[in-house]
């Protein structure tokens, strides 16, 4: 949403999560709210990107970052918290093969040529079925988020 298209917003999750990683492997222990710190990370990356791609004027991106920073009032983390208990949920009820994929593709941040290597499939075989994950993804996030089963 705030780059305006899917590709740079995996680019820079991607970062945000390369960089979560490469801390918590180095055993930084020195970080309260890991979610929070997370979506820090990813609006300084956003700012970043609007500056450098966008060539946005200074007092615009601050502008930008602002409300980024009121999206991430304490309402809104309670909301997060259980929206991520959800998606917990969620995942929880894929087969193995499919957690596989998605630990491959967002934990981990493989492509998916290096993703269909380590399944033994096609390339596009894995983009196909990485796309039917996140449908049934949604289609439990959509049911959950509306009141659905909590189980």
């Amino acid at each position: 949403m705030l780059t305006g298209g899917s590709a740079e917003g995996e680019d820079i999750l991607h970062q945000a999560f390369l960089l979560a990683f490469d801390r918590l492997a180095d055993g930084d222990q020195g970080i309260d709210d890991l979610a929070r710190w997370l979506r820090g990370v990813v609006r300084n990356l956003v700012r970043a990107w609007w500056r450098e791609k966008r060539k946005l004027p200074q007092d615009l991106t601050d502008r930008l970052y602002e409300l980024a920073e009121k999206a991430d009032s304490v309402p809104n983390r309670l909301i997060q918290a259980e929206s991520a208990e959800k998606l917990r949920r969620c995942l929880d009820q894929l087969a193995p093969a499919a957690r596989r994929f998605v630990a491959a593709r967002y934990e981990h941040g493989l492509p998916i040529h290096k993703i269909a290597d380590q399944e033994e499939v096609n390339e596009s075989t894995a983009r196909v079925r990485l796309f039917r994950i996140r449908q049934t993804l949604k289609a439990c996030l959509e049911t959950r988020l509306a009141g659905g089963v909590l189980s």
